[in-house]
């Protein structure tokens, strides 16, 4: 028999807030795909400049130069990717009136503060395309903006709690509510 699923959340409950952090979701096949990708990209940069540097041609230098550009943006991306899928994690502390988040382990990555007072219609919505048996996640989660957990702030729905299952996410709110971080006036 298999046992019941315990959450990927881990919950640190301090007096007045709640942290939760949520290790992103590993997807071995991205990570050993990027590593690979990098290696053949690693090569291309490689003579690329090396292409640059012994040219007389200016006009391929030109060329060479845009073409390096856009190679060394995807490169960059291909890290994040790898950097996120290896040591990434949402960090939500809420409570003392403030909601924070913050995606740990993205490079560049920003922290959040919003006024509890003004987050609304706090919801689960499990909205992400399942495809044969895995998830699977646009560009969207790259930037942050997925979630299964979404509320509302002002003229925008924020979403965060991207790597839980609806029924974690439901679990999350409920204990919010008890430790009466929550209300019913922040609830859909």
């Amino acid at each position: 028999m298999e046992l019941p699923y315990q959450g990927r959340a881990i919950i640190e409950d301090n007096f007045d807030s709640v942290r939760i952090i949520i290790p992103s979701k590993k997807n071995y096949f991205i990570i050993l795909f990027m590593c690979a990708w990098l290696c053949g990209w690693f090569l291309g940069e490689t003579l690329a400049i090396r292409e640059i540097l012994s040219s007389t041609n200016k006009g391929a230098d030109l060329f060479m130069i845009f073409w390096l550009a856009g190679w060394t943006i995807g490169g960059l991306f291909a890290l994040k990717t790898i950097y996120w899928q290896l040591l990434g994690k949402e960090c939500i502390e809420i409570g003392k009136g403030v909601l924070i988040m913050k995606r740990q382990g993205a490079p560049l990555s920003k922290t959040t503060f919003y006024d509890l007072n003004s987050c609304d219609s706090f919801r689960v919505k499990d909205d992400q395309t399942n495809i044969g048996s895995g998830r699977y996640n646009t560009l969207k989660s790259l930037n942050g903006r997925t979630g299964t957990i979404a509320f509302d702030y002002g003229m925008k729905t924020i979403r965060f709690g991207e790597s839980i299952d609806e029924a974690e996410g439901k679990y999350l709110l409920t204990l919010l509510t008890k430790k009466k971080i929550l209300t019913d006036k922040n609830l859909a």
